[in-house]
């Protein structure tokens, strides 16, 4: 048998779907297949799961009668999933172990993934008749990365050594504060026409040891930074926040509020208390010119409640992050079933007190916090994975357009529900 096994997708970049055929098959036969993902990186994994783990999902299919298996019209009979999915198989492999490994301290450190390995394996009784490997990019081949020390952040730069006037990105990621699961979501987008700064605000060293009393100057200094970069146009900056990091860059922006556009996934709309490891800081999670953001207090009783009787624990008004004066674009992404903190009525009020011209926002049912890059496994939620899988592209995708619409020359049409005001 002359087997092949061909991966056909648009591009080789990590955030797009593939479709795998297999032909020379024996017609009407079983066969497995197996998928391994080889120095994965995944943003919904445990931050603590070794990069060189090894990932895999397995399928079985009955080739059709010219010898074929085409994953988006084949389907699957048992395995991993069953029925017809083209990203059926990657979107559910799972780590083989749950080997940990320590995370490093500093910048330097911290390993830059910028590929990974798809192995596929055919396999007819106990023997492998065809396996093949091919090769997925976290970012472009012309992009190039830098570290950046500053006073109180720092970042990983992605960048095209090429770009002239080139728009630019901020990218703040949650409560983890370090820089693994930015510089990813940096180097998606910096594949996609953007100068990327993904910023750490605490976790390394040189920063703040934990989540509190970060100062909002990180996010003033990592513009500056990019105002002053030789290839980046300052009029067209945008910055993407996510959960934790949603909270900073809207508190941050409601006092200055010079970028021209803001992408705000899983957001809250007030200033919560900080954490000291696993403990309640006593203290604000944010400051600026060295004094504490008014904050909600963390009380156990209230969380539980809520949790137990599903009804939002009351708001402190004074930790409400003041929104009146701003009026860059907004796009806001998120669940209606949160886990985390009730971001669908953050949402509803940023929405409600936004003074501006543009404000976008979508929300989700069946994803929890967990929006990030599109078809990165997600085994989170004991859900329904297509729907999942289906919510996590929408809302990458979303985001991608925003950005493009507000800070490139084209124009796409508006995503999500676009109110006018």
């Amino acid at each position: 048998m002359n087997i092949q096994i061909e991966l056909i997708s648009e591009s080789d970049l990590a955030d797009e779907s593939f479709n795998i055929v297999i032909d020379g098959l024996k017609p009407r036969e079983i066969y497995r297949v197996e998928m391994f993902l080889s120095d994965y990186y995944c943003i919904n994994a445990p931050m603590l799961l070794a990069h060189d783990v090894l990932w895999k999902s397995t399928a079985t299919f009955v080739s059709d009668k010219n010898g074929i298996i085409d994953m988006s019209q084949t389907p699957s009979c048992s395995g991993s999933y069953e029925d017809i999915a083209t990203m059926g198989l990657f979107f559910n492999a799972k780590p083989l172990t749950n080997r940990k490994k320590k995370l490093p301290n500093s910048l330097s450190k911290i390993p830059l993934l910028d590929h990974f390995f798809v192995e596929i394996k055919i396999i007819q009784g106990n023997t492998v008749v065809a396996e093949r490997t091919f090769t997925r990019h976290y970012m472009s081949s012309q992009i190039s990365h830098q570290d950046i020390y500053g006073k109180h952040f720092q970042g990983r730069l992605f960048y095209d050594k090429k770009a002239i006037n080139a728009p630019a990105l901020i990218i703040v990621s949650g409560s983890e504060g370090r820089i693994e699961k930015t510089q990813n979501i940096a180097q998606l987008l910096s594949s996609r026409g953007y100068i990327c700064l993904a910023v750490a605000y605490f976790g390394l060293e040189g920063l703040p040891k934990h989540l509190e009393r970060i100062p909002l100057e990180c996010l003033v200094e990592a513009k500056d930074y990019l105002r002053q970069h030789p290839q980046v146009d300052s009029e067209r900056i945008g910055i993407y926040g996510r959960s934790k990091g949603a909270e900073l860059v809207l508190a941050e922006e409601s006092i200055f509020n010079d970028v021209q556009c803001l992408v705000l996934n899983s957001p809250s709309d007030v200033v919560y208390e900080g954490t000291e490891g696993k403990w309640n800081s006593h203290s604000s999670s944010w400051t600026y010119l060295q004094r504490e953001l008014p904050y909600q207090k963390f009380r156990l009783r209230d969380y539980l409640f809520s949790k137990l009787f599903r009804k939002n624990f009351p708001k402190d008004c004074s930790a409400r992050i003041d929104i009146g004066q701003m009026h860059s674009p907004i796009l806001l992404l998120g669940s209606a079933v949160d886990e985390i903190w009730d971001a669908s009525s953050a949402i509803d009020d940023i929405v409600s007190h936004y003074k501006g011209h543009h404000i976008t926002f979508k929300k989700y049912h069946e994803t929890g916090h967990m929006l990030t890059v599109a078809y990165q496994p997600n085994h989170r939620y004991r859900k329904d994975w297509r729907l999942l899988m289906k919510e996590s592209k929408d809302s990458w995708l979303a985001t991608i357009h925003f950005f493009d619409r507000h800070l490139k020359k084209q124009c796409y049409k508006s995503y999500g529900k676009d109110i006018k005001k």
